[in-house]
């Protein structure tokens, strides 16, 4: 069984129902998301961006994730200066396209992490996020690597 960790994220009151419902399936669209996401430019000198408007009403609701789902998100949002919470909604979003749902396109991530050092003197961590296409749907019977 794999690990999972439980965290908190805030959502559109709406995006959160269609979460806890849905996140498996939402999940699937991970990878996809990712790669989109991976198109912006690295955001520096500026402050986190949230998914917060005053005009909706969010909720916080409690999920699970593996220990890959959770650090991969992580990464991205930490690289791009996002909430974990923003991905998450946008990702609904794009599962909620028809469109999206209807193309299906099979790759498979791996995140990975490698102290060099850490300790009071220096800290040198690299990470990883490697993408590559999966050859046939029968790879994607099981869960998504991460």
């Amino acid at each position: 069984m794999k690990k999972t960790l439980i965290t908190s994220i805030s959502l559109p009151e709406a995006a959160a129902l269609v979460w806890r419902s849905r996140k498996s399936e939402i999940l699937s669209f991970g990878v996809r998301y990712l790669r989109i996401q991976m198109r912006n430019q690295l955001r520096r000198e500026v402050t986190r961006t949230y998914n917060r408007r005053p005009s909706e009403k969010f909720v916080i609701t409690t999920t699970r994730f593996t220990t890959a789902e959770y650090d991969t998100f992580h990464y991205i949002a930490a690289v791009l200066r996002v909430s974990v919470s923003f991905l998450i909604y946008g990702l609904i979003k794009l599962w909620q396209k028809p469109s999206r749902r209807a193309m299906r396109r099979y790759f498979c991530s791996n995140y990975f992490a490698t102290t060099t050092k850490w300790d009071p003197e220096a800290g040198f961590l690299e990470e990883f996020l490697t993408f590559w296409s999966g050859a046939t749907p029968e790879l994607h019977l099981q869960p998504p690597v991460w």
